[in-house]
């Protein structure tokens, strides 16, 4: 058994996926199930072979033995290679590409492109031989690493690329057009306007001091949507600028840092990129997907608290994903469908599921601010948003008391969940208030 088969074998229970004990999360839930699915996307690229096209596999067959020497030596630093979004995300949508006919040609694009990324990640962690040369024939295509800020542009007229310990090089037939050193300064000194060499572009900024303002995208199923009232998430930063956006974000990760320290520990760990799919001042949308783990995708808006709770919903969702590559939650988690409390459209359980294990966290971050004296639970429009959550979190955990079949992870999960629930049922109890949702779907 190799070193990724073990850790992907690592017992998960389910419990401590909610939210992190604090200050000190000693079971580091999230942490065990993040390894294991860095593992498995490791194992998986080892075995992706047979659902390359042709062409790729010898090259996957050089990378391959490269890979299997680096999780022997240096095995924490192998496994970061496939938290980065431009290897992880499309090695994870490979799997869809049947099933998805309509986006097979980008997932096909974004397969074969995975393939250099993985190299330049290896090497920027020098975790390719001294005597490594990989040549890379299939096309020069810009390489994004979250390490270096941005991404290299390969010289014009380049038609491959090779991989060496301590450069990359741009080639076209026998010819070499450019070559890089490997080292942040020289990658991010790579001048923007010289076509004869490598360029540098930077489409990362730190955000928050915890994650990374992204204005490129690896996710080649980016454009599917399964709300009804979406269309897709392509970057748009709705006619404002990366600043404005920073700025926002940074105040609503501050909230996080100080009433939710716990959880903005699991975003350092976890929250890759933020990707900007457009400006509403009137509503907010946001996405996150099962293949891109560590990205979420949000729309801007003025209101830093509904920018605050779009950060930590979608994060919550992201957690619930990468736990749920490792474990299933629920025996009848897709059929039948049911009313859902935050969803105009009829949802399967494990939707509802996902909707409590963000929500919960949401109403947890009220009360904390309420408690710690902020100055906006003065508002009035503060406590009525806060009942709103409740009230959605007990519909949503009376749907799942009612119909959900867990597995033994999955009622570990529940009984995190609805601790939670009845600890913020109980102190609306002992305010006065009524725990009764307008509605409730039982039938």
């Amino acid at each position: 058994m190799n070193a990724a088969a073990r850790i992907v074998s690592t017992h998960v229970t389910g419990h401590g996926l909610v939210l992190p004990a604090e200050p000190v999360d000693a079971s580091r839930a999230l942490a065990v199930v993040h390894a294991r699915y860095l593992a498995a996307c490791c194992q998986r690229f080892l075995g992706v072979a047979p659902r390359l096209p042709v062409s790729l596999r010898a090259t996957h067959g050089q990378i391959v033995p490269l890979v299997r020497q680096a999780l022997t030596r240096q095995q924490r630093s192998l496994l970061a290679c496939f938290a980065s979004p431009t290897v992880s995300t499309p090695l994870q949508c490979v799997e869809l590409r049947d099933d998805l006919e309509s986006f097979a040609a980008r997932i096909d694009t974004a397969a074969a492109e995975m393939m250099p990324h993985l190299l330049l990640e290896m090497a920027l962690r020098r975790l390719l031989p001294d005597d490594a040369s990989v040549l890379w024939e299939h096309g020069a295509p810009r390489l994004a690493s979250l390490s270096i800020g941005g991404e290299l542009i390969p010289p014009d007229g380049a038609t491959g690329l090779r991989f060496t310990a301590g450069h990359v090089v741009a080639i076209a037939g026998g010819a070499e057009l450019g070559r890089l050193p490997l080292d942040l300064e020289a990658l991010q000194g790579a001048r923007a306007d010289d076509p004869r060499g490598f360029r540098f572009a930077q489409r990362y900024w730190r955000t928050g001091n915890v994650t990374r303002f992204a204005t490129i995208d690896h996710n080649p199923i980016a454009e599917f949507e399964a709300h009804p009232e979406k269309a897709g998430n392509h970057i748009d930063l709705g006619g404002r600028s990366a600043p404005e956006w920073i700025a926002v974000l940074d105040e609503s990760f501050a909230l996080i840092e100080r009433f939710m320290p716990g959880e903005f520990a699991e975003m350092g760990m976890m929250l890759h990129e933020i990707i900007p799919v457009g400006y509403h001042d009137v509503r907010h949308l946001s996405a996150s997907y099962r293949e891109a783990v560590g990205t979420v995708y949000l729309t801007l808006h003025p209101n830093v608290m509904t920018m605050t709770e779009a950060l930590i919903h979608e994060f919550q969702h992201n957690k619930f994903n990468v736990s749920a590559h490792s474990v299933e939650y629920l025996t009848n988690a897709f059929h039948p469908r049911y009313k859902s409390p935050v969803r105009p459209d009829p949802r399967p359980l494990w939707g509802i599921l996902l909707a409590v294990h963000a929500f919960l966290p949401v109403a947890e971050l009220y009360r904390r601010m309420r408690d710690g004296g902020h100055p906006w639970a003065a508002r009035p429009e503060f406590d009525q948003r806060l009942s709103e959550i409740d009230l959605k979190n007990h519909e949503g955990m009376e749907m799942l008391r009612g119909h959900a079949q867990l597995t033994s992870a999955g009622r570990a999960m529940f009984d995190d969940l609805e601790a939670l629930e009845r600890r913020h049922m109980a102190e609306r109890t002992a305010r006065g208030l009524e725990n009764t949702p307008t509605e409730i779907h039982l039938a």
